[in-house]
């Protein structure tokens, strides 16, 4: 049993309902901002529009460097995504 075709509309105009978007990221020139202590730039990025944990961060220690999201802040701690509980006096500087 044959069945009936599906009629489809011969769409000749244009529809622009869609933008078009680029988002670049040059992973490779990152710049430091050393005029905000590390304290600043925790409470900018506490004070940003949206949540914290949708911003991707790069924290820099004594020993290691985290390249994770900000889950939130528990006394002088910073907890990442990743279960990383970080000490605010050992951070040298967080890029984001």
């Amino acid at each position: 049993m044959k069945k009936k075709k599906v009629y489809v509309n011969k769409i000749e105009k244009k529809i622009e309902n869609n933008q078009n978007s680029c988002d670049v990221r040059n992973e490779g020139n990152i710049t430091y901002d050393n005029k905000l202590s590390v304290d600043e730039k925790l409470k900018k990025l506490f004070d940003t529009n949206g949540y914290i944990f949708n911003i991707n961060v790069k924290i820099v220690t004594d020993n290691k460097t985290y390249n994770t999201k900000i889950a939130g802040k528990v006394g002088n701690n910073i907890i990442t995504l990743d279960n990383d509980i970080i000490n605010i006096n050992n951070i040298k500087d967080i890029i984001y």
